[in-house]
């Protein structure tokens, strides 16, 4: 009880940081993004007061909620600090319907047909990249990731499925459950079922990926929180399916013999929010802290 007292009042101490974060000076916006070959988005944006040479680019995945806006303000003050571009697309419910239009890629039908790749979810993150270069004059190599709850599971989806990415770094904080890359196990928990190579695989593992986790995202009847047999079987609840996700990609790596970049930290005081677990995420991202686990021992 006392933990989680504690864990409440640091929670909301970060809450008000991150919305002391508002009053940043970045300059913040949004435009409608067509070029690509699904839906148009619309892209909230955030960008550094006076943007320095080798502004990075950060895309920014929203949640359940479809709230693009909100992610995108808990990064204010943060576009400032680290020298950011913050793109925060919205996939709104009407084009991207449910768990398998957004977080899950929209690569089936509800038929259970295999979409076109050019139609996934996914497949507008490398186009909206490019526009956004050419839109604020930038000329970066690859670009970062932080995706929240439904965003992460997009983002840990995003760099299971989609080749050739110019992904530099990646978040996923607070995922409710996880595609496995166990080829054993059927999609949507395991990559049985779809299309997916030793090569997309390996590539997946290289990935610089931070499995990021609130020490109080331990509930295992929280709301939204997928309570599916498959899902069940990776935890309790977020936390320690997020501990098992990043256990069964290090033993496939060392059983394969291949490289394996993924991490996984955790933040004391936080459960499932985002505002929350954005300012520790750029820390994660951009070297300022060393990721460490911080929950206190059982």
């Amino acid at each position: 009880m006392l933990r989680r007292l504690l864990g409440t009042v640091c929670g909301a101490a970060l809450l008000g940081c991150a919305l002391a974060a508002n009053a940043s000076a970045a300059t913040s916006g949004q435009f409608r993004f067509e070029g690509w070959a699904g839906p148009a988005v619309q892209v909230h944006y955030a960008r550094a007061e006076t943007p320095g040479e080798g502004q990075r680019v950060l895309v920014v995945l929203h949640g359940l909620r479809r709230n693009a806006r909100d992610y995108r303000d808990d990064w204010l003050e943060m576009a400032d600090r680290y020298n950011l571009l913050v793109l925060a697309p919205r996939f709104s419910e009407h084009d991207f319907p449910r768990s398998a239009g957004y977080n899950l890629g929209n690569i089936f039908d509800r038929h259970g047909r295999v979409r076109a790749r050019d139609i996934w979810s996914f497949s507008a993150i490398e186009p909206l990249f490019d526009a956004a270069q050419q839109r604020f004059g930038l000329q970066q190599p690859g670009y970062f990731l932080f995706g929240h709850s439904a965003g992460a599971q997009f983002v840990q989806r995003y760099l299971l499925f989609t080749p050739d990415l110019r992904v530099l770094s990646a978040v996923a904080a607070n995922a409710g459950w996880y595609t496995f890359p166990d080829p054993r196990s059927d999609w949507p928990y395991g990559v049985r079922g779809v299309r997916f190579s030793k090569q997309a695989l390996t590539t997946a593992l290289e990935q610089r990926l931070v499995v990021l986790l609130g020490c109080e995202d331990d509930d295992p009847v929280a709301p939204n929180l997928r309570t599916t047999k498959e899902a069940r079987a990776q935890g309790a609840h977020r936390l320690a399916r997020g501990r098992r996700f990043i256990a069964f990609g290090a033993a496939l790596a060392r059983a394969q013999g291949w490289p394996f970049a993924w991490r996984v930290a955790t933040v004391a005081g936080v459960g499932h929010n985002h505002a929350g677990m954005a300012r520790r995420a750029g820390a994660a991202l951009f070297g300022e802290e060393a990721l460490r686990d911080e929950c206190p021992s059982a």
